[in-house]
């Protein structure tokens, strides 16, 4: 089926927003794809409720419902549909197979073939979405989207760092006060000694304002090389011993090849004399496939300061015309974390 697909055969029913135009062509049945005139705009429609509305399968499941639209088999969306539908690289034009292991070939190779389909979701498009079902994974529950604290999933506690939630304390003098508590703290002291509370409008002014300061490409630079230039220098010091080791044990086999080809060494002596060399040439693969992909991660970061400074200021020119749900959607775009300290102090940890 791997081989099939490398030849550009679809296996299984047509990806959401698609569908196949069967037609003979000097003799030969052949298919062409095009984009599916009710799917694609419904797929545009699930897009746009999870990147901008920041909801998650069900809740897209339930705005398709009331907005009249159906699934294919004329039943309103599940959760379950939606996660489907927007996980499949097909949105993006490319062909996958592979995913899912097979009985009797359960770690059969992924295979990959990009343009395959018209595109229903820009590159661009695809890397936002799929950034923003990976944000979702990290609070599972809906009420960190949901709740009307704009740093829930966000803040957390400087001592434990434990998150800390949104809370509305008792009513004072017809006035209800709202602050942000480390959870742990609440919970028991044991989880964190320190009872680390901040009011909610200063503590999100603050975060915001404190936030602004990295519109300054200079700024998000200086944040992001702080401590990453030496470590970065050791991992590449290290990937090279790595793959200058591959090579010696390469060399090492062509060696006992040749020994082999001249009867010097037996089938038994050539087995054994590489046994050893095989199994360090496995645990040298991985860590050389670590290393290479944890410095292609830095690299990456290294773009967002040319990426982050535009993000910020747009997300604060549109901040006061947006409610909670969008200014969450977008500030999660932005911040991993906000660590907040009795003291008073932030320390902002940037996604990506």
């Amino acid at each position: 089926m791997s081989r099939v697909v490398e030849k550009g055969v679809q296996a299984g029913r047509p990806p959401y927003g698609l569908r196949p135009i069967r037609e003979v062509v000097d003799g030969k049945l052949q298919t062409r794809w095009e984009l599916h005139p009710v799917e694609a705009p419904i797929a545009r429609q699930m897009y746009r409720l999870a990147v901008e509305e920041n909801l998650g399968y069900k809740g897209i499941a339930d705005q398709l419902t009331q907005m009249g639209f159906l699934g294919r088999e004329g039943r309103p969306f599940a959760s379950f549909t939606l996660q489907r539908v927007l996980v499949n690289e097909a949105l993006a034009g490319t062909l996958v197979y592979g995913k899912k292991p097979r009985k009797g070939n359960p770690q059969q190779e992924l295979v990959r073939v990009p343009g395959f389909f018209p595109a229903i979701l820009s590159p661009e498009e695809w890397q936002r979405l799929q950034e923003r079902l990976s944000i979702r994974r990290e609070s599972s529950r809906g009420r960190t989207h949901t709740s009307e604290y704009l740093l829930s999933g966000i803040a957390r506690c400087g001592q434990c760092g434990g998150p800390m939630s949104g809370k509305k304390a008792a009513a004072y003098k017809g006035k209800n006060y709202r602050n942000y508590w480390c959870s742990r703290a609440t919970k028991s002291r044991a989880l964190c000694a320190t009872y680390n509370g901040h009011s909610a409008p200063k503590l999100e002014q603050a975060v915001l304002d404190y936030l602004g300061e990295f519109s300054d490409p200079k700024l998000v630079k200086q944040h992001l090389a702080l401590g990453q230039a030496k470590e970065m220098k050791q991992k590449e010091v290290e990937l090279a011993g790595v793959s200058r080791a591959l090579a010696d044990l390469e060399g090492q086999f062509l060696q006992h090849l040749d020994l082999l080809k001249r009867d010097v060494l037996s089938e038994t002596e050539f087995r054994k004399a590489n046994e050893v060399a095989r199994t360090q040439s496995t645990a040298l693969e991985t860590r050389r496939d670590e290393l290479a992909q944890w410095l292609e991660e830095q690299r990456t970061r290294v773009s967002t300061a040319e990426r982050l400074p535009g993000a910020i200021k747009s997300f604060l020119a549109d901040f006061e015309s947006l409610d909670v749900r969008h200014q969450k959607a977008q500030l999660q775009a932005i911040l991993k974390s906000a660590y907040v300290y009795r003291d008073d102090r932030i320390e902002l940890e940037f996604r990506g």
